[in-house]
């Protein structure tokens, strides 16, 4: 199973190249980015960490087609697999906060993201051939990017629920879940792998990778106060989230007090009133990888687990300290892991 990293969100160029540099050291194999709100963007940002690396893979997580036309995306994203020599990826989504904040209420996400992937696949393959797509939701006529010179780019599929995983399994690379618990990452394997069993495959290997958060730090309880700061992000803490290890009536109960919950991250106490502290540490244990080194063989065999179900890749989550996480996956995990 590879290994990637999640860079924190609304980092410089300058800070980008720091961490993905040491992350290649280190013998990560790919820099994942956010594309939030009022971040720099990601494929400018990334653009020169392409120039000053050789071996790291690099990519935006999730742009969505109703942010930015499949036409733009496609040679913002070929840009820099040019860039990159061949060591660009791009995951597409339905879009969320971005969305929000534009005021938009996406409709028909499944069609919209499956006629991107359609497109990008077609863009990525048209040095020698005009091409002319019309779809239901988008349209782009007399394309050809005759300056092409790399191999494609990887398109993954952001895939959170059965719908998309099926979409992903059918067209597109590979798949990116988030937050997923090793039940749920069976669940949704199962369901890519069963769409692609029906059609031809879109590649000789389909990529499976989950978002999953990294809080290992050598002050264990360091660990732990972030952790608890960032928990309420962890799948947004939603029932399906929770039903691979919690009962209905506990679940009950985190939904209840979701108010606490995000209190938690807003003023980045870590602190729930009224929440038991062992259902706060059971939360923790099932949604985050969190402890000191003392605690790296308990992180492998979760690692492990993840492999079993069905990840070829897993995106570790760096939050505060990036730098430190780096150097504890290329300490730890990359040695047991590759």
């Amino acid at each position: 199973m590879d290994v990637d990293i999640f860079i924190p969100p609304a980092l410089s160029a300058a800070e980008t190249i720091e961490l993905g540099k040491l992350a290649e050291s280190a013998g990560i194999r790919e820099v994942w980015t956010y594309n939030y709100i009022a971040d720099p963007d990601p494929f400018v940002n990334l653009s020169w960490l392409a120039r000053e690396t050789t071996t790291l893979r690099m990519g935006p997580v999730a742009v969505s087609p109703f942010q930015l036309h499949p036409l733009m995306m496609a040679n913002s994203v070929l840009t820099l697999n040019e860039l990159s020599q061949a060591r660009a990826d791009i995951i597409v989504g339905g879009g969320g906060a971005v969305m929000a904040a534009m005021g938009m209420k996406p409709k028909r996400k499944l069609r919209a993201v499956r006629e991107c992937v359609e497109f990008l696949r077609l863009a990525a393959d048209s040095k020698d051939k005009v091409v002319n797509y019309k779809g239901e939701l988008y349209t782009a006529y007399g394309y050809q990017a005759e300056w092409l010179t790399q191999p494609p780019p990887g398109i993954y599929v952001g895939a959170n629920g059965p719908q998309m995983a099926s979409l992903a399994g059918r067209l597109a690379d590979g798949m990116m879940m988030s937050d997923f618990t090793v039940p749920m990452v069976e669940n949704i394997v199962g369901i890519a792998n069963e769409a692609r069993s029906k059609t031809t495959p879109a590649a000789d290997e389909f990529r499976v990778n989950n978002f999953f958060a990294w809080h290992i730090k050598d002050d264990e309880q360091d660990a732990i106060s972030e952790a608890k700061r960032y928990l309420v992000l962890r799948g947004i803490l939603r029932p399906q989230y929770l039903r691979s290890f919690m009962d209905e009536d506990e679940i009950d109960f985190v939904q209840t007090h979701m108010g606490v919950f995000w209190e938690a991250w807003r003023k980045q106490t870590g602190e729930f009133p009224g929440v038991p502290e062992d259902m706060i540490d059971r939360l923790l244990d099932e949604l985050t990888l969190t402890g000191d080194p003392g605690s790296m063989d308990r992180q492998l065999e979760e690692l492990e687990r993840f492999r079993a179900a069905g990840l070829t890749e897993i995106a570790l989550g760096l939050h505060e300290d990036p730098a430190e996480g780096i150097r504890q996956i290329g300490k730890y995990v990359i040695p047991a892991l590759q």
